[in-house]
């Protein structure tokens, strides 16, 4: 779809014109809300790619998300549309983060009184009364993916990651 017969200047966020003063780069990555590849653009699909026919995008990211499949004339671009991982800015750009959900450990305890009402000492705190742990579990010891993160997934929406080759 083409945007025609426009009155005035489309600017961005910045007051910029966006053809002119913001152009995308090669290397950069670019978002669509559907499945589209814009002609300058590959879709982040993990493509092995020959060096010589994509120089400019070589000379960018390199052999950064290689996997050691290669060819010693080849690199990868990104399959963030593959692998669905979100994009995370930071430093170290291109490092993969594993999934995962913050430890837990859960523990049910029961509490009692002796007849009296008076805890007996040694056996718990007196203002509740006698402790009694009934079951201790640890979240990781049932599934591998807790432990394994410190934060959460929020909720999310699926977009169409491409890169600039040219």
């Amino acid at each position: 779809m083409e945007i025609l017969n426009l009155k005035t200047t489309p600017l961005n966020q910045n007051n910029y014109s966006q053809n002119l003063q913001t152009p995308e780069f090669v290397g950069s990555l670019i978002t669509y809300p559907i499945d589209y590849v814009h002609p300058k653009c590959l879709p982040c699909d993990g493509f092995v790619l020959k060096r010589i026919d994509y120089e400019q995008l070589f000379s960018v990211i390199g052999t950064k998300f290689n996997d050691g499949t290669e060819g010693s004339d080849e690199f990868r671009i990104p399959d963030y549309n593959i692998s669905k991982r979100f994009l995370q800015p930071g430093s170290g750009a291109g490092t993969k983060i594993a999934a995962g959900l913050p430890d837990h450990t859960h523990t049910v305890v029961a509490l009692y009184w002796d007849a009296s009402g008076i805890a007996e000492e040694g056996r718990g705190n007196p203002d509740y009364g006698h402790q009694k742990t009934l079951t201790t579990s640890k979240a990781s010891a049932n599934n591998s993916i807790y432990g394994n993160s410190n934060t959460v997934q929020p909720p999310s929406q699926l977009v169409h990651v491409c890169i600039r080759y040219k």
